[in-house]
């Protein structure tokens, strides 16, 4: 997509000058650094695949984040943009959206599942309606940033069952890293993507939390709860041994975010990745295992 352009909006143009495979490149880059450069290590064959799930992963988290406060908004306006992504899923009509067709490639070729993008888009209205507790936030995670990096496998060739499971949870782990690195931004553009249950543990509430009003020990204990499930998911995914080459590729992500879930980690909100980062990534692939 072109600068500025958007799924929702932006038509097909045959007179654009950039290539289509160099526009979303860099659309991929601009809207998911850490997934873009984790995808440069999938077979090239699948390189084209991974641009067009990042792009419609970042179209469907924007539908997260409230341009006015939540009392105003509400989830309505989220939950219109996910539900037409939803229609274009079930009806097979891009409506003339570049995005939306590329999408629909993807799955008339059978390289992603149509299951997978579809629970990638629950999840996110899972998280505008409110997650009630530790078992609603866990699966909303698990199809958002674990269908994401599911999604991935699906595009190398991964047709085991239990290796996509421990794909999934190791985008939970990404997903969890995520929210430990970024949870200030987050919080700012109106999202709430924790449990009410763990919120109410720490003395908060979903509108309290995006108000500004936690302290800065309640947000400690947030990011505790956070490391312990990100923990979790990753002794769970190493249970099989290693993954597949194409399966550890599509789980790459993982590495960042076992970076991010760090004690002292979120001082580095803000900051760009660093050498470290990207050299944990290409060490991880060498070794053959996360």
């Amino acid at each position: 997509m072109p600068p500025g352009s958007n799924a929702m909006t932006g038509r097909m143009d045959a007179s654009q000058s950039v290539p289509a495979g160099l526009a979303s490149m860099q659309a991929a880059r601009r809207a998911d650094p850490d997934r873009f450069f984790c995808a440069l290590f999938l077979p090239p064959a699948a390189r084209h695949a991974a641009m067009v799930l990042i792009a419609f992963n970042h179209e469907c988290t924007r539908a997260l984040s409230m341009p006015a406060s939540w009392s105003v908004a509400g989830p309505m306006a989220g939950l219109i943009r996910l539900q037409w992504w939803r229609d274009v899923l079930e009806s097979g009509n891009a409506q003339r959206v570049e995005l939306a067709a590329s999408v629909l490639d993807l799955l008339a070729t059978g390289l992603v599942r149509r299951d997978t993008l579809e629970a990638m888009v629950e999840a996110r209205e899972c998280e505008l309606e409110g997650l009630p507790d530790r078992a609603a936030w866990q699966a909303a995670m698990l199809d958002g940033a674990g269908g994401m990096q599911v999604a991935m496998a699906q595009a190398v060739g991964v047709t085991d069952t239990t290796v996509l499971a421990r794909v999934r949870l190791l985008g939970g782990v990404y997903g969890v890293g995520a929210l430990l690195r970024y949870l200030p931004a987050v919080l700012t553009a109106g999202r709430c993507p924790l449990p009410d249950d763990a919120l109410a543990e720490a003395g908060l509430t979903r509108d309290g939390l995006r108000t500004g009003q936690a302290t800065p020990a309640q947000i400690s204990t947030l990011r505790a709860m956070l490391r312990q499930q990100g923990h979790d998911w990753l002794a769970q995914a190493r249970m099989g041994g290693r993954l597949p080459r194409p399966a550890l590729a599509a789980s790459l992500p993982a590495v960042l975010g076992l970076r991010d879930m760090r004690e002292g980690s979120a001082a580095r909100h803000g900051l760009p990745r660093g050498v470290g980062d990207r050299m944990a990534v290409m060490v991880t692939l060498l070794r053959g295992r996360i």
